[in-house]
């Protein structure tokens, strides 16, 4: 769009550049005349403040009290409850190949129910190799569990739900097989873990007693993100090598949480075809409210063949069973016959990446919803007996 050249800040560590001349005296000016950061211990210089805190811990041990104060945390640490190192970017985003709102302009923040509570979550638009991980996504994780809506999901405008574009990047980053991608991929989910642990009770609907579908939002994204991070708890286990189609068992702590997703969204009736049309209203584009419901009902669907997966491994473990046991309410997993709305329409519709391919796809009308229209002949639940034994 402008083909003159940015000018950049030469000040060590710093990686500013600007259009205007003006705008980067500005910003050498928060700079000043300060010198580079020293350590006071050793006397050793640095390029960065964040690189001498770091020096700081694990150089001098016991001496935290001389480690420089960070005046912000960037948004990633503070929704992950993680220690920020400072910097433009910190060291943390850095490491997870996301970018950092320490670098001015990288983000902008929103507010997004999350069902019980409302929360502020951070909108982070993600780095170029956080981008390139969420199209290997698409490319190789999401024709197996293609409960995301591909091309409604907009990764540059910054809008998208920060753990979920990091659970995203962690798949990412593990279907390339290298083992520098990996490892980090290993150290983000970790971090999501604590992260999504931490924030229990804001997306637990179990955990009020209130919450209902006629009082919360539901929040999709977050329960999406909750998924992904599960089913990568199933593929990236170190004792055997996985495929996409899951073969595993589910480690105790997040078995626990697969159970309180599934108890959130039955609190929330999720599971019900009624309350999926009621979030939208007659005068919405018809487009628009197919998405969303076929959003769901995926979601649903996938959630679902996770629990039939872990019910298999718990009925497996139980060598004294004399019947085949499927997973039950009482069990906290889902079940076939809680699938009270019909399979979802038109993988045409759903893989439509252009105006002209959705209206190819359209063009009978037949699949698109119609909000007093329940269906409730064509309910999964109606065939919950063989869907449960297969």
């Amino acid at each position: 769009m402008n083909s003159r050249s940015r000018f950049s800040c030469d000040f060590p560590g710093c990686s500013a550049s600007y259009w205007r001349k003006a705008h980067l005296n500005r910003h050498k000016a928060q700079h000043g005349a300060q010198q580079s950061p020293l350590c006071r211990i050793c006397g050793r210089e640095f390029g960065r403040i964040d690189t001498l805190r770091r020096h700081i811990r694990q150089s001098h041990t016991g001496r935290s009290e001389l480690v420089p104060p960070i005046k912000q945390a960037c948004d990633n640490c503070r929704v992950l409850k993680a220690r920020c190192e400072g910097g433009a970017p910190c060291s943390a985003c850095l490491r997870r190949h996301i970018s950092c709102s320490l670098v001015e302009g990288s983000t902008s923040t929103g507010t997004e129910d999350t069902g019980p509570q409302q929360t502020v979550q951070p909108r982070s638009s993600p780095s170029a190799k956080a981008e390139h991980f969420i199209k290997i996504f698409f490319q190789k994780f999401h024709p197996h569990w293609p409960f995301i809506h591909q091309w409604s999901f907009n990764i540059t405008q910054g809008k998208e739900n920060a753990l979920l574009l990091q659970s995203m990047t962690v798949i990412g980053m593990w279907i390339t097989g290298l083992p520098s991608n990996r490892s980090a991929a290993k150290e983000l989910h970790a971090v999501l873990d604590a992260a999504i642990y931490q924030q229990r009770e804001k997306w637990d609907a179990s955990m009020h007693e209130s919450a209902s579908s006629a009082t919360c939002k539901w929040p999709i994204a977050m329960y999406q993100a909750i998924l992904l991070h599960i089913i990568f708890a199933l593929t990236s286990k170190d004792s055997v090598t996985l495929g996409l189609d899951l073969k595993p068992a589910l480690p105790a702590n997040d078995k626990t949480l697969l159970k309180s997703l599934v108890q959130s969204c039955r609190k929330l009736g999720m599971f019900y075809y009624p309350n999926m049309l009621a979030r939208f209203r007659p005068e919405e584009p018809g487009g628009h409210v197919w998405v969303g419901v076929e959003e769901v009902k995926r979601f649903v669907l996938a959630l679902n063949r996770v629990c039939k997966i872990i019910g298999a491994e718990e009925q497996a473990a139980n060598v004294h069973g004399k019947h085949r046991d499927v997973p039950t309410p009482r069990s906290g997993l889902l079940t076939a016959s809680e699938l009270h709305f019909p399979m979802p329409t038109s993988e045409a519709l759903w893989n439509a990446g252009t105006e002209e391919a959705w209206n190819a796809a359209a063009v009978d009308k037949t699949d698109l919803i119609h909000l007093t229209d329940f269906r409730e002949a064509q309910w999964i639940s109606r065939s919950a007996t063989l869907l449960d034994l297969t």
